[in-house]
């Protein structure tokens, strides 16, 4: 695996898990966090600073990247554990969201937008710069599959943090059976092993958020 490409995995899984009209999260805070956690944690293994062994993270390599996003959460593990996988990405959630957003702001795919009010001060918001873009990682993820296309390591990477936190009933549930079994083919075909226990992981720390952000 090599380095993240330009718009990193976990700003795509932050456009995909956001409508680009309203900007409304379509999915519970927790769950999102939990999705930008361990996108966050997959591009730490692009940059080959972390070794999976067995349930467990290890840090192999502690230079900091060039992204503080990732810089920041590879700091923060340095010198801890080992722990699990869904630990850290459970321990990661909380907090992943600003993390993604600052990048965001610095690419100008968010910008800061401040609503005025007669009385009172103004409120400041992060709006999608351009309103088609949350649509365009899952776009480019079924235009793919439609013409029976292998997805990139980042992009599979993606497609399966989509299906284990539950946000394909959003933005894959136009996918016909079809490419449905080819992305299940490319998963047991292509998925490295470590992004393979990642989505895993992924996927019980999501279903094990979704009581606390019902209740």
């Amino acid at each position: 695996m090599t380095s993240p490409p330009k718009l990193a995995p976990a700003d795509d899984f932050y456009l995909a898990a956001h409508d680009g009209i309203g900007g409304r999260a379509l999915l519970p805070e927790r769950v999102l966090g939990v999705g930008l956690a361990a996108s966050l944690i997959g591009e730490l293994m692009f940059w080959r600073r972390l070794l999976v062994d067995g349930d467990l993270l290890h840090v192999v390599d502690a230079t900091p990247t060039t992204d503080p996003a990732t810089a920041a959460v590879l700091q923060r593990m340095t010198g801890r554990g080992p722990y699990s996988i869904g630990q850290w990405i459970g321990y990661f959630a909380t907090g992943a969201e600003e993390h993604v957003q600052r990048r965001l702001v610095v690419a100008e795919v968010l910008r800061p937008e401040t609503k005025r009010r007669l009385l009172g001060a103004g409120t400041t918001t992060l709006v999608f710069t351009d309103p088609k873009s949350p649509g365009e990682p899952a776009g480019r993820i079924r235009t793919h599959l439609s013409y029976n296309e292998d997805l990139d390591t980042a992009d599979l990477m993606l497609a399966g943090l989509i299906l284990a936190t539950g946000l394909d009933a959003f933005v894959l549930d136009t996918c016909n059976p079809r490419d449905r079994a080819r992305l299940s083919d490319q998963f047991r075909r292509r998925m490295p092993p470590p992004l393979a226990q990642l989505v895993a992981h992924t996927r019980a720390t999501a279903a094990d958020a979704v009581p606390a952000a019902a209740g």
